[in-house]
């Protein structure tokens, strides 16, 4: 069963050259940020993680703050656009692009500077019990 989550902080996510772009939530709402978890289930060998797969959407002119996770985090672009990086720096999200963030590398700073949504598809295999996202900034 699928259940809506407005994100604190929901990243889109990405690696470009030595720039650590985004991903994911953290404790403060942020508008234009929404997160459907599409599924929830304990990670087969290890109980005391799970895996969580949503879709994020970033609206036009929306940030996703930097964080962390408590887990990785995969990623895959379903509809692109531009976002910019906090040292100013544009980043094409490309369709079909994947992104992965190991556990505990800060991420985010990213605003839509694009004139359309960015939609992206995410995938957490987190410690269960832990909050979803902590705040890096």
């Amino acid at each position: 069963m699928s259940s809506t989550v407005k994100a604190n902080i929901f990243g889109v996510a990405l690696m470009v050259a030595p720039l650590v772009l985004l991903s994911a939530p953290v404790a403060m709402a942020q508008e234009g940020v929404n997160r459907t978890v599409l599924n929830r289930a304990d990670l087969t060998r290890d109980p005391s993680m799970e895996v969580v797969v949503s879709r994020l959407e970033i609206a036009p002119g929306a940030r996703i703050p930097l964080h962390t996770h408590f887990g990785d985090e995969h990623l895959v672009v379903v509809d692109g656009g531009e976002m910019t990086a906090p040292n100013g720096k544009a980043v094409n999200f490309k369709q079909g692009m994947t992104v992965y963030f190991p556990e505990g590398q800060v991420h985010g700073g990213m605003t839509n500077t694009g004139s359309a949504p960015v939609v992206v598809y995410t995938t957490h295999v987190i410690e269960k019990g832990k909050p979803f996202q902590t705040a890096a900034e």
